[in-house]
Order: structure tokens, then C-alpha cells, then sequence
């Protein structure tokens, strides 16, 4: 038989896998335009979208747009979360107020591992040109999967893969990366560094896959790589509308009822 290539028995969900997003009420136009372009891609009977509130008031605003789309999907806040550091809606990414917000990233993976649910983290400032979840399946079983994030991507040099899409098994190896990745974090501003820290000491007993940075751009080489993006991420840039920006230039920034 073909091997699983993700766990069956997500015990919330039998049968799917988890993709798991967190959305900030000051960014609800960018979690719109991550969902248009998504939802053509996200298969109700295995892809289970649970998107959490990094703000409480986006949580209200996050249960009225289940369904956009044909995409229907859970909105929590993680309580625990709140009480690590107090995120609020005024959060910059790398402030002290946002400190709960990277840590929460490893903590809710870590959560959905141990309930056996393979889970797809994914930043939302990112469109979606074709099918990511196709391309996480032909790749095979990895503990891992992740992008690359530096400028210039070398596969020799592998040392800064990107916190912001990390597609993770409930394996032994990928549930110790967790929590290994959460304890890491504590206390920091950014959890990127700490994640690739726990990598490399981990390398040999955590199998890794990186997918190819034409196919899966960061913010540096969008533009350069449009033709073959899989997935484009506008990182690297300050401020919503400069990711706006990029996403209109690239023709990735939907106008479809946004506000």
C-alpha cells in the first residue's frame, strides 16, 4: 500500500488535515485576499482551515465570514495564549505586545501534533496562484516542510527557513520539534530565529524538505519568480500596503468585496 501521506486520525477532525492561520482584526482585508485565492484550493472533505484571533475583536468578525468562498471555518482564540504576553491590537510584529503572537505560532502547531492532525501554518500576507496542498502531497512524507526565506536562496546554506509556512506531521520527530520550537521561543521577539536554531539541532533525526523558492517566493523574489510561484509571501516589506502593493502589481490582490 501507498504510504498515508498525512495522519487519518487528526482526532478533532478524522479524516483532515489542519491549515491553520492567525488574523489580526487590523488585517482582515488581508486575510480576504489570502481566502480568495486559497479557497479554490482547499478540499472540504481533507483541508480543515481554523483561523484564530490574534485580537479579540477579531474573533466576531472572523465567525461572520465562515463561509466566504465555500470555505467554511472554525475561529478561536487560544486563551492560554493571551495570558503568555497579552497580545493586542495595536501588536508590531517584533514589539513587546506581539511577543504572544510568535510564540502562540509553535504553540497551537504543537497542540494539533499532539492531537495527531498534520497541520499547514501559513502567514496570510501570502496568495496562492495554484495548489499548495497539491504540491505538500507530491513531495511525499516529511516531518517538515518548509520554505526558504533568505534573499538569496542557496540550497547548500539552508539556515533561514521561513517561520511563516511550515507544514508539520504528528510524528515522534515532528511533535519534539514543536514543543522544542515553543520552549525556543520564550521570552523572544521573533520565533524564526529560535525555529531555525532548534533545526539544526535536530538535523539527522528530523526529516526536512524545502520546497523550491521559484515555486514558493518570498517578498525579495516575487517578482522574478511569478511565471513558476506556487505561492507568492510578501514579506520583507513595511506595512500593509506595501504587501498590498506587490500582491496588485503581481495581480494577486483581489478587490472582491473588500472593505
Amino acid at each position: 500500500d501507498a504510504p498515508e501521506l498525512w495522519s487519518s486520525h487528526c482526532a478533532p477532525y478524522p479524516g483532515k488535515r489542519i491549515v491553520f492561520v492567525s488574523v489580526s482584526s487590523q488585517f482582515m482585508d488581508m486575510f480576504r485576499n489570502w481566502l480568495v485565492h486559497a479557497s479554490p484550493h482547499l478540499d472540504p472533505d481533507t483541508d480543515q482551515l481554523v483561523a484564530y484571533a490574534e485580537n479579540p475583536e477579531a474573533l466576531p468578525l472572523l465567525q461572520r465570514m465562515s463561509g466566504l468562498y465555500g470555505v467554511r471555518f472554525d475561529a478561536r482564540v487560544d486563551r492560554s495564549w493571551h495570558q503568555i504576553g497579552g497580545a493586542d491590537s495595536n501588536c508590531r510584529h517584533g514589539s513587546a505586545s506581539c511577543a504572544s503572537v510568535v510564540t502562540h505560532t509553535p504553540k497551537v502547531i504543537s497542540d494539533w501534533l499532539e492531537a495527531n492532525c498534520a497541520v499547514l501554518y501559513h502567514d496570510i500576507d501570502t496568495a496562492w496562484r495554484s495548489s499548495v496542498m497539491s504540491v505538500l502531497d507530491s513531495v511525499g512524507v516529511h516531518d517538515v516542510v518548509a520554505t526558504d526565506d533568505a534573499r538569496h536562496p542557496n540550497p547548500s546554506n539552508l539556515t533561514n527557513l521561513c517561520g511563516c509556512f511550515l507544514y508539520v506531521q504528528p510524528s515522534a520527530a515532528g511533535k519534539a520539534f514543536a514543543r522544542r520550537w515553543f520552549d525556543a521561543s520564550k521570552g523572544k521577539m521573533f520565533n524564526q530565529p529560535p525555529m531555525n536554531e532548534v533545526l539544526s539541532e535536530m538535523h539527522g533525526e528530523l526529516g526536512v524538505f524545502v520546497l523550491p523558492p521559484a515555486m514558493f517566493p518570498n517578498g525579495w523574489n516575487a517578482k522574478a519568480n511569478i511565471k513558476t510561484a506556487v505561492a507568492v509571501h510578501a514579506n520583507y516589506l513595511k506595512g500593509t500596503d506595501s504587501k498590498i502593493e506587490l500582491l496588485r502589481k503581481l495581480s494577486l490582490w483581489s478587490e472582491r468585496d473588500a472593505a
